[in-house]
C-alpha cells in the first residue's frame, strides 16, 4: 500500500500519515524494494523483439516499425 501510494504521488509524510507509519519506515520499504528490482524485471533475450504493455502504452524493444495495420 505504502509504494502504490508513493507511485500515485503522495509524498513520504503524506504516505506514513495515510498509513500509520513513519516516514523513515517508508523509506525503508522502498530501499528494499529497490534492492529487488532485478527480481521483478529480469533482462531480456540479446536476438529477441520484446513488446512491453502497460495502461495503453506500447514499448518496442528493438526495430522502430511502423504500427500493424488490423
Amino acid at each position: 500500500m505504502a509504494i502504490n501510494a508513493r507511485t500515485e504521488g503522495l509524498g513520504i509524510r503524506a504516505a506514513g500519515r495515510v498509513l500509520g507509519k513513519s516516514p523513515t519506515s517508508i523509506l525503508l520499504w522502498e530501499k528494499r524494494l529497490s534492492a529487488q528490482l532485478s527480481n521483478f524485471s529480469p533482462p531480456s533475450p540479446k536476438e529477441a523483439e520484446v513488446t512491453i504493455k502497460g495502461d495503453e502504452v506500447y514499448t518496442r524493444v528493438g526495430k522502430n516499425l511502423p504500427p500493424l495495420a488490423q
